[in-house]
């Protein structure tokens, strides 16, 4: 029941404070995406009233600040995917961390969304007789990231719904890692003796010693390999392309459709800035924004209707739920959302 708009939706009082409108069921309803009609009313008052927009902007701000059982609830049903998802694969160890405590060493970042860490067994896990060939796979879900640190000291930063298989006997003379899928950061220990290889569609990564970035996504048409620092080799596992070797600041591009792979350069700020775990966007078009939160997500989203003329987004989040990064973008572009289990649904 609306506080305010008991007898039809006329005038709201000037006076009126973010805290006020928290006190508005239908308010909240409006802010949760739970209720069709309290949507539809408040959408169409702020339509007609865009005097109002600061004011239930910062109100939205203000409840994902406050709302702390929400938030608690959140972590406890992420904890609880990732418990499921570990006993479905080999035993690991899960414990948490304060990672705003940690002291970061400059050659490996230890990060990851809720401050859940996913470490490397010390007891290698016993290979079975008759299956010598065997693997490890790890996975994350959307809203999620893991760090797994391998037996060498090499560590991987998964990013969401991604997912590596590691060879069971990974060791320093054999070190090859699959990125089955997704986006993952790695911070390679120097071997000079056994390279570093990743592999990831029809591309090929070899290193010694350096920090970069893959993504390859199912949904998206090229997968990019994009490097911190070092020197990395990066080649189509064909063979039937010349290899490209990077420099930092560099990043290889390998096109699904033409097979064919380029170089360019990318920003090595927003890379670091990703290692730290914070999304920022500055003066970005919905395009720009929809496409960076499909990758720091792991969800595809489909788009309805003409985004070109949405407002551009700034705006800074430090690990925040999709809910509520969602809320204040589509609040600023005018969109409306729905996340469903497999993808977000965007309503120009």
């Amino acid at each position: 029941m609306s506080l305010y708009f008991k007898n039809g939706w006329g005038m709201l009082p000037k006076d009126l404070t973010e805290l006020d409108l928290l006190l508005d069921d239908t308010f909240l309803q409006y802010i949760r995406r739970n209720n069709d009609t309290a949507i539809a009313k408040w959408e169409s008052y702020i339509l007609l009233h865009p005097e109002i927009k600061d004011k239930v902007a910062a109100a939205i701000t203000l409840y994902y600040n406050i709302n702390t059982a929400e938030a608690e609830k959140d972590r406890t049903m992420q904890l609880n995917r990732l418990q499921q998802a570990v006993k479905a694969t080999q035993p690991v160890r899960i414990r948490r961390i304060n990672w705003r405590q940690v002291a970061w060493p400059a050659a490996a970042v230890l990060l990851l969304l809720g401050g859940i860490t996913l470490l490397w067994p010390r007891l290698k896990p016993q290979k079975p007789a008759t299956a010598p060939n065997t693997f490890l796979v790890y996975s994350s879900e959307w809203g999620q990231r893991k760090l797994l640190t391998l037996p060498d000291g090499s560590s991987v930063i998964l990013n969401a719904n991604t997912t590596v298989r590691i060879p069971s006997d990974y060791s320093n003379k054999h070190r090859h890692v699959e990125l089955v899928k997704g986006a993952a950061l790695f911070d390679v220990k120097t071997n000079s003796d056994d390279p570093f290889m990743v592999t990831s569609k029809q591309i090929q990564t070899t290193v010694l010693g350096t920090s970069f970035l893959i993504k390859s996504y199912p949904y998206e048409p090229q997968s990019t390999v994009s490097l911190l620092s070092g020197k990395v080799k990066v080649s189509e596992q064909s063979g039937k392309t010349d290899p490209l070797t990077l420099a930092p600041g560099e990043q290889a591009r390998w096109n699904e459709s033409t097979r064919k792979m380029s170089r360019a350069s990318f920003d090595t700020v927003a890379l670091r800035t990703w290692k730290s775990g914070k999304l920022v966007f500055n003066n970005a078009s919905a395009f720009e924004v929809i496409r960076e939160l499909e990758n720091w997500y792991g969800i595809p989203f489909q788009v309805n209707g003409n985004s070109l003329n949405a407002k551009r987004f700034s705006g800074a989040f430090d690990n925040d739920k999709l809910e509520k990064v969602l809320s204040i973008f589509c609040f600023t572009a005018g969109c409306s959302f729905q996340i469903q289990p497999d993808k977000v649904l965007i309503q120009f």
